[in-house]
């Protein structure tokens, strides 16, 4: 992976070229975003400029799905949301009304976006929208009545999993927010009779804490016990809650359930539950309401022990119970998948996972009939037998991203350059392949002969008129212009936003000069008006006023736990931060300070052990100073092969006179940091619940206020308090990272490792 200093500036930013415009005053011009997760996108679009109306002419697939039973695709990206229709034609894929898009007038969306979950029929929309850095409403969109409503507010943002899911049959929706899960009702919202929120509570927990199952039937896990709750007991739960229980227990499990770090599945016949503890121990167990004589199954239950860096992705569960399981990985920087089997019909298997032979794997999804299996890598997609796992077809499409299936014998391919329908069997000739959009652009412009559009994707190529797109053999363009006899355009370089330029039109008649779209409304944070001094000995912050930049800092003590995914964030967004490992981390955790390494991060010191300098035990004298930092040095090359950075900072951020002279005789910078995110800080302390914890949400909004230009930010690696029996957190940062950097792009900031911000400062 090449790391750039400026790449979460770039993720930010999007960047308009390529202006075409003929002498009818039609303009082509393309947005090229840098994007988390995707990289690099070109996306084209056409303007009329007299009529002021706007086209989007391709489409990069972020996000898809199939509803309505295959009968609606659509399509997520920064730009909008879209919907194309399949029957006797599909007419392309249109953008919404209603909801925003730039087409229609709104910014371009920045970092990574916020997911828009669709009922299974595709008539309601359920999405968050931020009210500030950390939190947001639930809102509810119904596409038929053309009406939004909002459904919850103070609902935690999250970027990774969306913290709402539907009912099978869209009657039901259920969500959490501040540590609680909540249902709402489709039923009671188009009678004009919704509950107050107090009484659609079902119980404290997490959105993993429950999983629909049936056609609208929620299980619910608290503590140790499985709960079910039909649909129709919805609305008398909520009247009587005080009275009644949950719902109906049927199992228990073996130990309590954590919402933060454990997810569950549950099978097509209700009677099993696949668990999967912190992410990697996955076990199956057999649900018994009564386990007092019984669990109710006496064969050796299947468990699969997967290494600390590994997480399940992804689970299918057929109806005849065979289980696919996809895990992923981050290796040296690089994503690394896995699939597993579980075939609980065969007696001498069924007590094991098998690894497939598979390897870069992006997705898999089962067919709804269940009998085959769709698994798609970066080259194209193969539906194979689920049960025999041999290939029936393969279907080659490089830069794939996505798939889903639309029927048992459709599917939906979305990649880097196109969009295609793939009918499997068509009259006994294979895969029918249509396309339905191209995903970006290669070349383009008007035809030179009859002036309409032309567009060429993916090695193929388009022609665009009054009835759609058609296909041609070759482009036959005219060469590009930038003025007509009304208009001249032109690109205008900007830096007050996420625009890093504006497609301006001039008017030759009138003299007047307009944007062609409107400016982002939120520009970015200005600079302080002063510099603050640089302490370049006890390196605090770096410059206030010469670049837009920020260190994220993390401390490596002696948990794991939260790094996996700490290190795909930042992969994600092509981010380099700064670590700092202590001897005691190095030594219980070897692979993981490989990973930091190899991953291209930045390594400081963080000394040989854990302890604080200031309580005492230990006389803090030079020597003792160099040693415990050579020594740690010796550790961190023994596990990695590579020198630690010259940078250090002492265990609890303790600093004095002595300490700091010592380490310069080693050309060592002692790091402190003007801002804590106070993630360290348990729930409870001594004292009962601690008066300094705060929530995930909040952390984030208290950071993005106290940051400034050259903010050193600290946070942890690991799980704090749970070395005590009431310790632990009620939800973590790293869980919400993206939702953090996503904040620091919106406000223009980009992230650096500490030693560029210091040599920055200089």
């Amino acid at each position: 992976m090449l790391w750039t200093a400026c790449s979460l500036s770039l993720a930010g930013q999007v960047r308009f070229s390529g202006l075409d415009l003929n002498a009818s005053e039609e303009l082509l011009f393309t947005a090229t975003a840098e994007v988390p997760e995707f990289g690099s996108y070109d996306t084209l679009f056409f303007a009329d400029i007299p009529g002021g109306t706007r086209m989007q002419l391709t489409i990069f697939p972020e996000r898809i799905a199939v509803l309505d039973q295959g009968s609606i695709l659509q399509i997520q990206n920064r730009f909008g949301l879209f919907r194309g229709t399949l029957g006797d034609g599909f007419s392309g894929f249109s953008p919404l009304e209603a909801f925003p898009a730039f087409v229609h007038g709104e910014a371009i969306q920045t970092g990574k976006v916020l997911g828009v979950v669709s009922s299974p029929d595709g008539r309601f929309l359920s999405y968050l929208v931020p009210t500030s850095s950390g939190y947001g409403e639930l809102r509810l969109y119904d596409t038929r009545q053309d009406q939004e409503i909002t459904v919850a507010g103070q609902v935690e943002l999250a970027l990774r999993e969306a913290p709402h899911s539907w009912s099978r049959d869209s009657r039901f929706l259920a969500y959490s927010k501040g540590g609680q899960v909540y249902y709402f009702s489709v039923r009671q919202y188009q009678e004009d009779r919704v509950l107050s929120e107090r009484m659609r509570r079902i119980g404290p927990g997490t959105i993993h804490s429950v999983v629909w199952s049936g056609e609208n039937t929620l299980n619910f896990v608290s503590g140790s016990v499985v709960y079910r709750i039909p649909g129709v007991e919805f609305f008398t739960r909520s009247l009587y809650q005080e009275l009644l229980k949950i719902g109906r227990i049927v199992g228990k499990l073996p130990h309590r359930f954590d919402p933060v770090f454990d997810r569950y599945w549950i099978s097509p016949d209700g009677e099993k539950i696949l668990l999967s503890r912190d992410g990697r121990n996955i076990h199956l167990f057999y649900l018994e309401a009564d386990d007092f004589l019984t669990t109710g199954e006496t064969l050796s239950l299947p468990f699969l022990h997967l290494p600390r860096n590994t997480r399940v992705r992804q689970v299918l569960w057929s109806p005849d119970d065979l289980i696919t399981l996809k895990t992923g990985s981050i290796r040296a920087g690089e994503s690394v998948s896995a699939l597993y089997r579980l075939d609980l019909q065969d007696q001498e298997k069924r007590t094991r996972f098998r690894a497939t032979e598979d390897s870069g794997v992006r997705g898999i999804d089962l067919s709804p009939d269940g009998e085959s299996l769709l698994v798609w890598d970066d080259q194209g997609a193969e539906v194979r037998h689920h049960r025999s796992g041999e290939v029936r077809v393969r279907i080659d499409q490089p830069g794939l991203l996505q798939a889903r299936w639309i029927s048992r014998e459709e599917l939906l391919l979305a990649g880097r350059k196109r969009i295609e329908h793939v009918h499997l069997e068509q009259s006994g000739n294979g895969p029918l392949i249509t396309v339905l959009a191209l995903s970006q652009p290669e070349r383009y412009g008007f035809n030179r002969s009859n002036g309409r559009v032309e567009v060429q994707g993916g090695g193929l190529a388009f022609q665009l008129d009054s009835r759609g797109w058609s296909s041609v053999d070759a482009l036959e363009l005219r060469e590009r212009r930038v003025a007509s006899g009304r208009n001249r355009v032109y690109l205008e370089e900007l830096s007050r936003g996420s625009y890093r330029n504006m497609v301006m039109v001039r008017n030759i008649a009138s003299f007047g000069t307009e944007p062609l779209f409107p400016e982002p409304p939120r520009a970015y944070e200005p600079f302080p008006q002063e510099e603050e001094p640089v302490d370049f000995t006890h390196f605090t912050h770096g410059s206030r006023i010469r670049r837009r930049e920020v260190s994220l800092v993390f401390n490596a003590i002696d948990s794991v736990t939260g790094l996996p995914e700490i290190l795909n964030t930042l992969a994600e967004y092509g981010i380099r931060a700064t670590f700092f490992v202590n001897g005691d981390f190095i030594q219980r955790h070897p692979g993981a300070v490989r990973e930091i390494a190899e991953s291209g991060h930045e390594v400081g010191n963080l000394f040989y052990t854990h302890f604080d300098f200031a309580g005492g035990r230990f006389q803090i004298t030079p020597e003792f100073i160099r040693q415990g930092l050579a020594r740690n040095e010796d550790l961190f090359y023994g596990a990695t092969g590579q020198e630690l950075t010259l940078l250090w900072h002492a265990p609890y951020y303790f600093v004095d006179p002595t300490i700091l002279s010592a380490a310069r005789m080693m050309n060592y910078t002692y790091i402190g940091r003007d801002v804590d995110s106070l993630d360290w800080v348990p729930l409870r302390d001594a004292g009962g619940v601690s008066r300094r914890y705060t929530p995930s949400a909040r952390i984030i909004e208290d950071v993005l206020r106290q940051k400034k230009p050259g903010s050193i930010i600290a946070m942890t690696v690991g799980r704090p308090g749970d070395d005590r029996p009431d310790g632990g957190r009620e939800d973590y940062l790293f869980h919400r990272l993206d939702v953090l950097l996503n904040g620091l792009i919106e406000r223009g900031y980009q992230v650096v490792p500490v030693s560029i911000l210091r040599d920055n400062a200089r």
